[in-house]
């Protein structure tokens, strides 16, 4: 009865290491979160630079703020910086956050690490 009982953990042991490891490097999300908090104003437009991303790599919102008026990103036509641009919805005044997702790596045939930052805006 051990040695049954001993095979079985071990066969579960051995099929939850087999799927971790073939899901590495696929382009799964990456719990490695950046967070910054920005204030700002209630009238002010938040602009804020990604960082430079190559022709296969780029960025997407995950998870769209509560509060937001302008809520977009967008590829500079001059260099290979991409940009977050956001305003607040008319009379907010709160926190709002905003999920981004960071794509970085990629070759073009392979999608690389997906990284998300979280942005808390305060807006005053």
């Amino acid at each position: 009865m051990k040695t049954i009982t001993f095979l079985i953990q071990l066969f579960i042991l051995l099929g939850i290491s087999f799927l971790t490891s073939c899901s590495k490097n696929s382009g799964q999300v990456i719990n490695s979160d950046i967070q910054q908090v920005i204030n700002i104003n209630s009238e002010d437009i938040l602009k804020v630079n990604l960082g430079n991303f190559g022709d296969e790599e780029g960025a997407d919102i995950f998870k769209n703020p509560a509060h937001a008026k302008t809520n977009k990103t967008y590829r500079q036509i001059n260099s290979s910086s991409i940009i977050y641009v956001y305003s607040p919805s008319d009379k907010f005044v709160g926190n709002d956050t905003v999920t981004l997702l960071l794509y970085r790596g990629s070759d073009g045939a392979h999608p690389g690490v997906i990284d998300t930052t979280k942005i808390c805006i305060v807006v005053n």
